[in-house]
């Protein structure tokens, strides 16, 4: 059960900002952040599977779901796709915020 807690609070914190997002019509999700994860992911995922085969991260295989070598778990992908959206969420609240 523990195996799928992680993926599980990644999954209700993307629905949730998704929600907040249509709520206040902050226009953050679309086109434009599909555009911002397909240039952020490959990146960050690049430097995780650098990390990962230098052992400088490592994967607890009992809150991962399923490990990919050389250690990236599932997760990561949608929790770096998840900070790429926050960010831009944060970004245009503040901008809305001190107009």
């Amino acid at each position: 059960m523990t195996r799928y807690l992680y993926l599980s609070a990644l999954l209700l914190s993307w629905a949730s900002v998704v929600w907040l997002d249509r709520r206040l019509a902050t226009g953050v999700t679309g086109r434009r952040l599909v555009r911002a994860i397909l240039v952020t992911l490959p990146l960050f995922l690049c430097f995780d599977l650098v990390g990962a085969s230098r052992g400088w991260f490592h994967s607890n295989p009992h809150l991962n779901s399923v490990i990919f070598p050389p250690g990236i778990p599932l997760e990561e992908p949608i929790l770096l796709a998840f900070l790429t959206m926050i960010s831009i969420a944060l970004w245009r609240g503040a901008g809305r915020l001190f107009r």
